[in-house]
């Protein structure tokens, strides 16, 4: 117990419930957190709450920083759409009106939509599934290296691109090297469950970049 602690009780143990209990307490079963690549555009950064191109785990606004750097094990994949804005709407369905209205959309400039491969990765450092959306052109440039890595583990890094009028980070995967701890069958089974079968209509928060860059 800290010296600075208001209640003091002798050493009496009265926190029956793990630090994963509260995890679990005080967020959504129905979303996973994401990782993502916030850079010099995400209102983090610019804010300087949060080192510019770092990975953050993003849990509703909680940004857990996951380094320059992380290796995630890459379990399956999904194609999305998304649409931010007062109202923030997902669609899995590339066959559907939605997703062709939102991937149509996504064109045009300062839309607030975007398109592409979304992963289910585990993330040893933080030991949680994520999902790991790459719905900008730049991004889905990179996603076949990340889909190369499926029940693999990849790591996630970044690269600058750079043309005559702008410079800006993308996300970049590469094999990894490190021998990485996954969950045992029952709860990967369980996490690919929920991936595959996202509540209708879907509804989430984000923030104001999928993955720190604007349509790039």
């Amino acid at each position: 117990m800290s010296e600075n602690e208001l209640i003091k009780l002798d050493g009496l143990e009265v926190d029956k419930y793990s630090d994963d209990d509260f995890d679990a307490a005080q967020s959504s079963a129905q979303y996973f957190p994401r990782v993502q690549l916030l850079t010099s555009n995400s209102a983090a950064c610019k804010s300087g709450d949060f080192p510019t191109n770092h990975y953050a785990l993003v849990n509703d606004s909680n940004n857990q920083d996951l380094g320059k750097s992380v290796d995630v094990a890459v379990i399956t994949w999904r194609p999305k759409a998304l649409e931010t804005g007062d109202q923030v709407i997902s669609s899995y369905e590339p066959s559907s009106d939605e997703f062709q209205r939102i991937q149509g959309k996504s064109f045009e400039s300062n839309s607030g939509c975007m398109f592409g491969p979304e992963f289910l990765v585990w993330i040893p450092q933080a030991k949680k599934f994520a999902t790991f959306f790459m719905g900008t052109k730049s991004s889905r440039r990179e996603a076949p290296n990340v889909k190369a890595r499926l029940k693999n583990a990849a790591t996630l890094s970044s690269r600058k691109i750079e043309t005559k009028q702008y410079t800006w980070f993308a996300p970049a995967c590469t094999a990894c090297t490190t021998p990485l701890e996954v969950p045992g069958k029952e709860e990967l089974i369980a996490a690919i469950e929920q991936f595959n079968n996202p509540p209708k209509p879907t509804l989430e928060g984000v923030d104001d970049k999928a993955d720190g860059e604007r349509a790039r």
